[in-house]
């Protein structure tokens, strides 16, 4: 599978916004693991969240899955409290965000929502102030 992903990240408040897109292989994966390293360590001395917009994202290879799971452990030591998956029903990356982030290994609360309003009201409710994504890339998930 050849990679075509890309991502784009940025902060509003004390959550950390993701949009992935395409084909994600081990290179990518490593790119997001130290962009997100680096802005998820301004927001991890206080409790975070992070909200995820998956729709335009296909799948990962294989190699992804460590990576990821690898970021999931930092975030367990970090303050993450609260994660939003923001995607249209799809039985494959429900299967391999499964995968990367099983319920056994993450102490944060993961939620997967099928669209951004609902999201966005789950993280009021967690205590934290979302905004509808102004991010030109993110307009595409909602």
């Amino acid at each position: 599978m050849k990679s075509t992903g890309d991502f784009e990240l940025w902060t509003t408040g004390n959550i950390l916004n993701a949009s992935v897109t395409g084909v994600w292989d081990g290179d990518i994966a490593k790119r997001y693991q130290t962009a997100f390293l680096k802005q998820a360590s301004a927001l991890s001395s206080a409790p975070w969240a992070h909200i995820v917009y998956l729709d335009k994202w296909v799948l990962g290879t294989p190699e992804i899955e460590p990576i990821i799971q690898a970021l999931a452990g930092w975030c367990n030591e970090n303050n993450l409290v609260a994660a939003a998956h923001v995607y249209s029903p799809n039985m494959l990356k429900e299967f391999q965000l499964n995968r990367m982030l099983a319920p056994g290994s993450i102490r944060f609360t993961l939620h997967h929502f099928n669209d951004v309003d609902t999201a966005i009201v789950w993280l009021h409710h967690e205590g934290f102030h979302a905004e509808y994504p102004k991010q030109v890339i993110a307009k595409r998930f909602a």
